[in-house]
């Protein structure tokens, strides 16, 4: 019932699907952000961006962590489909 979206604002943005509405924004990262992934049990978001992070948030907009030892951007992130490997 919910997608986020990655922007060159550098916010993800997390939209309700049937109303269309906006219902947050993350905000954290210093570059724009190219890549947004549900884990599969639909309580973490993770975030690629052009400043080199993957950040880590709860579904409900607290930032969890951040990984920093990328040397370039993070153009993709994906957890893992069972949630385990």
């Amino acid at each position: 019932e919910f997608v986020a979206s990655a922007s060159d604002d550098k916010t993800v943005k997390i939209w309700n699907v049937k109303t269309m509405e906006e219902v947050g924004t993350l905000k954290g990262h210093s570059g724009s952000v190219l890549s947004v992934a549900w884990s599969p049990d639909g309580e973490t978001i993770a975030s690629g961006s052009s400043d080199k992070s993957v950040r880590l948030w709860s579904k409900t907009g607290e930032h969890k962590g951040t990984l920093t030892e990328h040397s370039s951007w993070v153009y993709s992130v994906a957890f893992s489909p069972d949630g385990k490997t």
